[in-house]
Parts: C-alpha cells; sequence; structure tokens
C-alpha cells in the first residue's frame, strides 16, 4: 500500500506476519527492487538502538530482552526469517537508517486467529494473500488495543516523512487497517504521546538447544535460509521442499549401531511425505507442523528415527561456541536470565499466534548405562523369539519356496510350434519374436517333480567379523521351521529389560522342523571360505530335498554349486533384489528374548 503526499513524500505501507520466511523475502526484494531512504518498523522505540547491534552478530541468534519495573519481561528474538529483522538487516547492508515506531509502552498482543497458509503466497501472489489475511482479521473497533497502536504508527510516519521522501514501512498485519485508518485523520497529526517508561535492556545469546521456541520457522529452515543468503547463486527457499530436505538429510546421518546407514529406501520416505501431507491438510493447512514431522517420521522408522528427527528440526548450524556468558534459555511465555536460578513470564513481540504444548508418545532409546544395566540381568538359562517375527519369517519361507519352485519350472518349460494342442498355454514372447513367421508358439510345463524343504537366505557373504553370535534355533510347534543363522552380537544392542536386537547376516530354514547339529560347530570335510559358505553347506547336509533354494545377490559360486553337485543337490538361485527393500530390512531385523515371559512386555520397546 502506497500512501502519498502533497509535499512529494511516499510511504511504502507492507502489512507482514512475524517469523515467516516468506515476508522476509519480500521485504528483501523490495529493498533490492527500489531505493529508499528509510526503513520503519513496527517496534516499540526501546528496542532500537539494540537491534542494530544484535543484527550485526547474525547468523549467531540473540535476543534483545526489555525489564520494567513490574511485570512480566518482553523481549524481540532476533530471528533471521522475520520480515522486521530483514528490514533491519537491509537498513544495515545499504547504510539506511531504520527506526522503531511503535507503541512505546510495552504490552503483550493479542494472538491472531488461524489465517490462510502463507504457502499460498507462490500460487496467488503477495498482494492478493495479503488482501485474504487483513480480510479475515478484520477491524478492530476504537479504542482497541490495536487502534491504540495504529494511532501510535500513523502518527509517527507523519514524523518520518518530514525529513524522509521515500518510506518502507513494516506495520504487524493485526495494526495495518487501523494504521491505515488513522493516517489521514486530523487528530493524528496533533496526538499527544504519553511519557515512555523506562526500560532495562540487555541482549542475550539464545540457547541453541531452545531455538524452536525463539523463531517463527524451524531452526533447519532458518539455517537454510541463512545459507542461501550467504550464497549468491542459490535458488529461492522452498519451504515444502525443504521438508522434504529434512527427511532426506536426517535420513543420510541417521546410523544403526554398526555405523552403516539405515536402509531408509526412497519407497519409505515417499510414504512419510504422503502420510505428512495428510496430517498438514487435516489440520487445514500446507506446511506442516514439527509435531506433524514428527509423527510422520516414527510412522516410517520407530521411535529412534522420530527422536533423530525432532533433533535435525530443531538443529541451527551458526552458534558460538567460544561463548564465556551463559546462554538465555528460553520456552513457552517463560524465559531463564543467565546467571538466574527462577524463570520469568515473558512475551515474545514477534509472536503472531499462539504457542502451546502437544504430547507425542516416542521411547528413546536406553542409554549406555541402562543397556549396561539390561546385560546384567540376562538371565542366560532363558532364551527365545519375538512370536510377530516368527510368523513373518515363515510367511517368507513359505513365499521363497513357491517362487524357487516357479523359476524353476520357467527354467525347463519348453516353447515348440502350435500344432494341434495349446498345451499349457500361449508362449507369447516367443510368438511375438517369430511374428514374422506366421506361426504361433506354445509351451510345455513340465511337471514339478519334487519339492523344496530349505532355503538359504545370505544377507551379507563379505564381512563375517560382523556376525559373532551363531546359533541353531529349534521349532516350538509343527508350523515352525529349524532356524539357523549367524548374526550380528544382540547384547550390543539392548533396547529393553529381556529385549535385545540383532541383525541377520544369514540364515537357512529347514520346514517340516526337525533336530539338527549346530553347523557352526559340526566337522565338516570339505574346504568352506566364510560363514555364508558354512551355512549353505550345512542346509544342503541336512535337505531332504534335492533342491534347496539360495537368496542372495549374486548366484551361487562355481565351487559352492560343485560341492552341491558332489552332496546330490541343486542350489536353486533367487535374487534377493526380487524382493523389496522394505521386505528385507524387516526380514533382516530380529529380537531375542529373555524367556518366554518377557513376550508379555516386548512390544513396549519393539513397536507394531
Amino acid at each position: 500500500m502506497n500512501l502519498s503526499s502533497i509535499d512529494g513524500s511516499s510511504i511504502t505501507l507492507i502489512p507482514i506476519l512475524h517469523g515467516k520466511v516468506a515476508f522476509a523475502e519480500y521485504v528483501r526484494e523490495l529493498c533490492l527492487k527500489n531505493k529508499y531512504s528509510c526503513i520503519a518498523i513496527d517496534l516499540p522505540m526501546a528496542f532500537e538502538s539494540y537491534l542494530a547491534q544484535a543484527v550485526d552478530v547474525l547468523p549467531y541468534i540473540s535476543a534483545v530482552v526489555a525489564k520494567g519495573e513490574t511485570g512480566p519481561l518482553f523481549y524481540v528474538s532476533i530471528d533471521p526469517c522475520d520480515a522486521s529483522i530483514e528490514a533491519v538487516r537491509q537498513s544495515r547492508q545499504n547504510h539506511l537508517p531504520f527506526y522503531c515506531i511503535g507503541n512505546p509502552v510495552l504490552a503483550a498482543p493479542d494472538p491472531l486467529l488461524v489465517l490462510p497458509d502463507e504457502y499460498a503466497i507462490t500460487k496467488l501472489g503477495f498482494d492478493a494473500y495479503v488482501s485474504l489475511c487483513l480480510r479475515a482479521i478484520g477491524n478492530f473497533p476504537n479504542q482497541s488495543p490495536q487502534d491504540q497502536c495504529g494511532r501510535f504508527l500513523a502518527y509517527n510516519l507523519h514524523r518520518l516523512r518530514q525529513d524522509h521522501k521515500n518510506i518502507l514501512a513494516l506495520v504487524a498485519m493485526r495494526n495495518f487497517a487501523r494504521t491505515a485508518h488513522h493516517f489521514n485523520k486530523e487528530e493524528t497529526h496533533n496526538l499527544t504521546l504519553p511519557a515512555s517508561p523506562s526500560y532495562h535492556m540487555t541482549t542475550e545469546l539464545i540457547d541453541p538447544d531452545h531455538l524452536y521456541f525463539a523463531l517463527g520457522e524451524l531452526p533447519f529452515v532458518t539455517g537454510k535460509f541463512e545459507q542461501e543468503r550467504q550464497d549468491p547463486f542459490a535458488e529461492k527457499i522452498d519451504i515444502v521442499g525443504l521438508i522434504k530436505d529434512l527427511f532426506r538429510e536426517t535420513r543420510d546421518q541417521y546410523h544403526d549401531n554398526r555405523n552403516q546407514a539405515v536402509e531408509l529406501s526412497p519407497g519409505r520416505l515417499q510414504r512419510a511425505l504422503i502420510f505428512l501431507r495428510n496430517l498438514t491438510v487435516l489440520d487445514d493447512r500446507f506446511i506442516p507442523t514439527l509435531f506433524d514431522i514428527v509423527i510422520a517420521a516414527k510412522g516410517v522408522g520407530g521411535n529412534s528415527f522420530a527422536l533423530h528427527m525432532l533433533k535435525c528440526a530443531r538443529y541451527y548450524p551458526y552458534f558460538q561456541v567460544e561463548h564465556d556468558r551463559p546462554f538465555l534459555s528460553i520456552g513457552i511465555d517463560r524465559i531463564l536470565l543467565p546467571g538466574n536460578s527462577l524463570a520469568h513470564p515473558a512475551i515474545n513481540l514477534l509472536r503472531d499466534f499462539a504457542f502451546y504444548w502437544q504430547r507425542l508418545s516416542i521411547k528413546p532409546d536406553p542409554s549406555e548405562l541402562q543397556k549396561l544395566k539390561y546385560r546384567y540381568h540376562w538371565d542366560p538359562t532363558g532364551m527365545c523369539s519375538h512370536v510377530p517375527e516368527d510368523e513373518r519369517i515363515e510367511k517368507f519361507n513359505d513365499h521363497v519356496r513357491n517362487k524357487a519352485l516357479t523359476l524353476l519350472r520357467e527354467d525347463l518349460t519348453v516353447s515348440e510350434k502350435f500344432t494341434v494342442s495349446m498345451l499349457d498355454g500361449l508362449d507369447v514372447r516367443e510368438t511375438l519374436s517369430k511374428w514374422y513367421t506366421g506361426d504361433l508358439y506354445v509351451k510345455q510345463i513340465p511337471p514339478s517333480g519334487g519339492a523344496i524343504d530349505t532355503v538359504v537366505i545370505v544377507f551379507d557373504a563379505n564381512h563375517d567379523e560382523l556376525y559373532p553370535h551363531r546359533a541353531t534355533w529349534f521349532a516350538e510347534h509343527e508350523q515352525e521351521s529349524t532356524l539357523t543363522f549367524f548374526s550380528t552380537d544382540p547384547f550390543e544392542n539392548m533396547i529393553g529389560p529381556g529385549v535385545a536386537r540383532s541383525t541377520y547376516g544369514g540364515l537357512s530354514l529347514l520346514f517340516p522342523p526337525r533336530s539338527i547339529p549346530n553347523i557352526f560347530e559340526m566337522y565338516i570335510d570339505i574346504e568352506l571360505k566364510g560363514l555364508a559358505e558354512r551355512l549353505t553347506c550345512g542346509a544342503l547336509l541336512f535337505s531332504r530335498e534335492r533342491r534347496v533354494a539360495y537368496v542372495s545377490k549374486t548366484k551361487p559360486s562355481l565351487r559352492m554349486n560343485r560341492i552341491a553337485r558332489n552332496l546330490k543337490k541343486h542350489l536353486v538361485w533367487v535374487p534377493i533384489s526380487s524382493f523389496s527393500s522394505e521386505t528385507l530390512r524387516k526380514l533382516r531385523t530380529f529380537h531375542v528374548l529373555n524367556g518366554k515371559t518377557v513376550r508379555s512386555w516386548a512390544t513396549r520397546f519393539i513397536g507394531d
């Protein structure tokens, strides 16, 4: 909104929402495209001399705190994503004066109701979005706090235009309508200002762990915005795109206990983003909150990934390590001044909307001390599996056996020219490859000639040193298989009392179940290299059927095929890439329980 007068002065009046990166970008664009003689911001005059010093130390984030004789504390956080702070930065960079023209009497601003999501600026444009917000806020009545603020703002604008011809004025959205209303009123020119109260002002650096409560955007987004400022070739900030970056970067930084990246596939991240979008739409928004982000992360990665997501979203990359003074601690409507032991009620003057707590159930990983305690209380005489994982692996075992038989039949399938019988159906591939002959080809599938009772799955054949735990588990009932495996040490990852987590390196399943010796301890008169070959050789020895399903990344080696042939067996290779990474991830991780009684509470630590 442009306010012009007969003396040639021009005032560009911009309504803003505090702490929104879209408004900060708009102010920066205005300052790049236009030449202003000064900048005015809707903040109390008491903060004017302190804001310049605080802005000069950015990207280190601080807060200017005002303390009166009575009442709560008031503070202005130096938020890089706030339009007012951006205006001060532009004035410092362009060597322009700036003025705080707000009400000199500090008072708590009334929180705004829910407004249209600022993401709409990218679709509607800034002017249309601001019009929607002003319509939603409405016009406040006379003698209201907003009306009083509007009088002061209009009066100070009249004072500024006496010395400056082109003024950029930023006014809080709640005060914009009354400021425009009073600007042309005669009484505004003759307004009598009350005596400004005195406040004790200090500037303190904010504790990096508490930046979420002081900033309008996520600290992660704020950090990206600061990085974008320092790169002249960077693209414009897209908050929705940054949320995707947050998930990707968290996935890349999130490591399991073996310091290897957890297999959070792109498909899982996509499902998390779809879930996050649905949660956000349910709240009538397009930009998600931290609460929704953590819920979506928990849905795809569990408690540990959700906690890591929470830490990454609250991480701001710029902070002073060498700081000889204590930090300022900030919470919701409370702050703890450095050197004090009691928190004080405080009001953030750059907070437009109500801030409130939400409860989210996340179980943190146990500390190293807790893990040692769990391991100390482990009873070596009791050990069993987790029932849901047993059911999952038995379903996978049945699926692999059927898949191996299907592949075997396909290898033995014979295609021939159609004469008088369709045999086992039309061979579409052969018919199309010889379409020029005009003949039809049919396929003949021979009988299976046996079953498969043993499945070998090799996840990792090259890092035997990572898998010191080798064991054979016998079936508890006739519907379970005899399981032989090598895995990571479960006692290195105790996640709860009597609950240990481990990762398979490889396993074999014999069904119907039967008693067999421990393959890793028995003597085998065959030269074997590595745990994977010993596991496979043991499966060949104890398989009652001629064919053994072999699931791995690569085909069995010539030496392994020769060993199988000497034992009168045949390895049917099933590529491990034919199964989804999500299925393999769930299958590969398993838990060891300290007795069957632990099954009653194991789900509390393992999850669904």
